[in-house]
């Protein structure tokens, strides 16, 4: 099967998928005035029987089982067609292959019996019913100047308002393809006008207007969507679009979903999009916003994927600006509602938590501990405000300690790398660090690693880290221990 939105961005080249193109034919069909008259053929009245039975079960979601029946309606009335050609029901019966071929998206099959059918024809009507079909599958069949031409023939005859959007939304996405961008934004335009509820237009001028860099045009087209009440896939359909949006015009996307929050999305949808704008505020360095927004959604939809997510977002924010252990317990504590929930990116969330245990477990310890807890406050919770407090705390409290110099290494690297990461404002500053290294402890094994150089006598560098290693490894086990029992003790 081959389809595409014809829209030329990433989200429109890719293949549709019935919730986008069903509604379309289904809505053609339910339209259409049947040609048979009085059906007094018991073959052809089963066949139609069937055809009607598939289109009311994709109509109310059971695509599987409506396949299957448009197929035996299809194997029906290709009896018809075999048996006898010219018979008074034979347009009739390829008339169901085709519209049954359809609602299948067996583009390729649809073009086929639709030369077929076109034989039948005796009107110029007829025959415009049949370049609409061809129209159609020409388009996801990738050749729109072929749609283009078909669908425009289909358009001069069909008088039927909610037959002509069908048509029209075809032959603007057509129009897209061939980079004619005033004819699609005009006919996407009209469609609207038509059918004002369809969603599927709308998104499609968003993507239309992105391309052409009309970035604020875009925005207000999608703000429009929030207030409308939406189907499940037309929801799917608005939400892939901002997602792609997003990636591709940020700007655009941090516009258009301005008070989403108050859409009439439901609330995971809604939790999603307000998490994204969230990533976007990310990616400017707006952090409090940030913070701000992942908050809001896990408050619209707090049981939800999008809105444990959102929380695990919010969680890894807070901690990346926490200068002292005492931030951690409420993190902790939210971390511990979503373990018990099971619900959102569990791993990352119980990964998470695990190392919160172990930071606070390794400064009740004390002493080496302090630098176990700096390390991974630094390397596992990104917080370097936080890691820079512990290595500080142990260089002060275990001044003589030959690795007191190591954590003053760290709180220098720290301090160079960002100097917003003191813990407060009287700490002493990247100089004054320096200066204390040099003062303090010339003949450390660390400092002198830094200037290339290896002491006269004593130990290394690489012996004193062999032996933190040893002593860290059975603080290690022990904080193992500890998240274990923890764990035990909260799914009880």
């Amino acid at each position: 099967m081959v389809g595409g939105s014809g829209l030329p961005t990433a989200q429109a080249g890719r293949i549709k998928s019935p919730a986008q193109v069903l509604p379309q034919i289904l809505l053609f069909f339910a339209t259409l005035t049947s040609a048979s008259g009085c059906i007094y053929f018991n073959s052809y009245y089963n066949a139609n029987q069937l055809f009607e039975q598939g289109l009311r079960d994709i109509e109310e979601g059971r695509e599987s089982t409506g396949r299957s029946t448009l197929a035996a309606s299809i194997e029906k009335a290709e009896g018809i067609v075999a048996a006898n050609p010219d018979s008074r029901w034979a347009d009739d019966a390829v008339r169901i292959i085709v519209r049954a071929r359809l609602l299948r998206e067996e583009w390729e099959e649809v073009v086929s019996m639709s030369h077929e059918l076109l034989r039948y024809a005796e009107t110029r009507r007829d025959t415009a019913e049949v370049a609409g079909y061809l129209g159609i599958a020409q388009r996801h069949l990738s050749d729109p100047a072929a749609a283009d031409s078909l669908l425009l023939f289909a358009l001069s005859e069909e008088e039927d308002d909610e037959r002509r959007a069908i048509l029209l939304h075809n032959r603007a996405l057509a129009q897209a393809r061939l980079g004619r961008f005033d004819g699609a934004y005009t006919d996407l335009l009209y469609v609207s006008r038509l059918r004002p509820a369809w969603v599927q237009p709308r998104i499609d001028r968003v993507g239309l207007l992105v391309n052409y860099g009309r970035g604020a045009d875009a925005a207000l087209e999608l703000g429009a969507i929030w207030p409308l009440r939406l189907t499940d896939a037309e929801e799917q359909a608005v939400v892939e679009a901002v997602q792609h949006i997003a990636q591709t015009s940020p700007e655009v996307a941090f516009q258009a979903l301005d008070g989403v929050e108050t859409s009439s999305l439901s609330r995971e949808n809604r939790a999603r999009l307000v998490a994204s704008r969230g990533d976007l505020h990310r990616a400017r360095g707006e952090i409090e916003e940030a913070r701000a927004d992942y908050e809001l959604a896990a408050r619209v939809a707090p049981e939800s994927r999008p809105g444990a997510d959102a929380r695990l977002m919010a969680a890894q924010l807070t901690l990346a600006s926490a200068t002292t252990v005492g931030e951690l317990a409420a993190t902790r504590k939210d971390l511990e509602q979503l373990m018990q929930r099971r619900v959102g990116r569990i791993t990352d969330i119980m990964r998470l938590w695990d190392t919160l245990v172990r930071v606070e477990y390794w400064v009740d310890l004390g002493g080496l501990a302090y630098l176990l807890a700096g390390e991974a406050a630094r390397d596992a919770l990104g917080a370097p405000g936080l890691a820079r407090t512990l290595f500080l705390r142990y260089a002060d409290e275990e001044p003589e300690s030959v690795w007191a110099p190591k954590a003053l290494l760290a709180v220098l690297e720290l301090t160079a790398l960002d100097s917003a990461t003191r813990a407060e404002e009287s700490e002493p500053d990247w100089e004054d660090l320096r200066l204390r290294l040099w003062i303090d402890y010339p003949d450390s094994p660390y400092v002198l690693a830094i200037l290339n150089e290896r002491p006269s006598d004593g130990l290394t560098y690489e012996e004193l880290e062999l032996g933190l290693r040893r002593q860290l490894a059975r603080l290690e086990t022990l904080a193992d221990e500890e998240v274990m029992a923890r764990r035990t003790a909260i799914s009880r």
